[in-house]
């Protein structure tokens, strides 16, 4: 036994031996493999640089192709300005419903649908639009003011920048959109009364043109009473006198024509004169024969015909008065639009049942009181503008439909 021992750990110890010599080999083998790999690391950088562009420079060519493709710049809109002629349009109104169609109209360039909604106890309710897909949908807007904090806030004199679908009334009437709308507050006589809202269209919305408009409208909507029916001349289009054209032509004035001379017709005792006298040879016959000469009898002259009487004619206003009659036409106008301007629903159903005074008492009677403070007595006293103005305005032309 102990012999086999002996050999077998001799026989391990050469195994041993053996791999030591096959580590050392191999750890020298490594070692130059190593030594290898760090030299051809190095060479690397040096073929390889670290900056391809020294390699191979192609900023050049990046450069030219991403100029050959980039987009084009966008195309920049000219700006648009308010010019004379929107202007005029809107001067040319003569009571307060023209001259807000008119608004709407003009804000087409500015802004997409608009509308405007007038404000009545706590309730908000459209009264026109324009730019809708279909129709006009404003008319039928109502809500309570309180239901949107938005129109709240526009009410107490605020303008606002709001997307309408954060807003539930909003939302509703703008279809949900999510586009930028603005609400202004409309003034008149130092109350909010309205408010236009203006949402943005396919060119953006142009927020200080609408809001320009607007107040240009709530100024004209106060001097609307008291404007001349004829154009601002501030408006019109300016005369060139620039260089030749200074020395003005002068147009001869031809002098009106003299009036017709017409010929009287005789008076009546020419008409029927005498008879002429007996022909000379029945005298002379007469005178022979001792005849009496015959007379014609003379032909009494018929009866004065009594003139017609005068219709008297109206009388004659001086400028001064004219004048007086055309304000109180104008701010009977004016307050007779504003009464239907705010009580649209209650004129339709009024008119249905002949009971519009009925429904619209109390406006109608402070309007009237208003009317009476301005205008003077003896214009009232030859006039009745303000009841003509609810026929024409309130009842459409029928007297009946007032229930008066």
């Amino acid at each position: 036994m102990e012999k086999h021992e002996a050999v077998l750990a001799e026989l391990e110890q050469m195994r041993e031996g053996a791999a030591a010599l096959m580590r050392a080999k191999l750890e020298a083998v490594a070692k130059q493999v190593r030594d290898l790999a760090n030299r051809l690391a190095g060479d690397l950088d040096v073929v390889v640089p670290p900056d391809l562009e020294a390699l191979f420079p192609i900023g050049a060519v990046a450069e030219h192709l991403r100029s050959a493709t980039a987009p084009p710049p966008p195309q920049v809109q000219p700006a648009l300005a308010l010019g004379l002629e929107a202007l005029r349009q809107l001067d040319g109104g003569r009571a307060q419903s023209e001259v807000l169609l008119e608004l709407l109209r003009q804000l087409g360039p500015w802004c997409g649908a608009r509308a405007i909604v007038v404000l009545r106890d706590g309730v908000v309710q459209g009264w026109s639009g324009a730019g809708f897909a279909a129709g006009d949908p404003a008319r039928t807007w109502r809500a309570a003011l309180s239901d949107s904090r938005t129109l709240t806030k526009a009410s107490e004199g605020i303008p606002v920048l709001v997307r309408p679908i954060d807003d539930a009334v909003l939302s509703g009437w703008f279809d949900g959109s999510d586009r930028t709308l603005l609400l202004v507050p409309m003034l008149l006589r130092g109350k909010i009364v309205g408010i236009l809202a203006a949402l943005a269209g396919e060119r953006g919305l142009d927020a200080a043109l609408v809001q320009q408009l607007s107040y240009t409208v709530g100024l004209m909507l106060e001097t609307l009473a008291t404007r001349s029916a004829a154009a601002n001349p501030a408006l019109a289009e300016p005369q060139d006198l620039t260089g030749g054209a200074a020395a003005a032509t002068e147009v001869p004035v031809e002098a009106p024509a003299a009036p017709e001379i017409f010929e009287l017709p005789p008076a009546a005792a020419e008409v029927h004169a005498a008879p002429a006298a007996a022909p000379r040879a029945i005298q002379d016959a007469a005178s022979t024969m001792q005849l009496p000469v015959p007379v014609t009898p003379a032909v009494p002259a018929p009866p004065p015909v009594p003139a017609p009487p005068a219709v008297p004619a109206p009388p004659v206003r001086t400028p001064e008065e004219e004048r007086k009659h055309e304000e109180a036409r104008r701010f009977a106008r004016l307050l007779v639009s504003e009464i239907r301007l705010y009580n649209e629903q209650a004129v339709q159903s009024g008119k249905l049942a002949h009971d519009i005074y009925r429904r619209l008492k109390e406006d109608i009677d402070r309007s009237r009181d208003m009317y009476e403070q301005r205008v003077s007595a003896e214009v009232r006293a030859a006039s009745n503008y303000f009841h003509d103005e609810m026929v024409r305005i309130l009842a459409d032309g029928d007297p009946e439909a007032l229930g008066m």
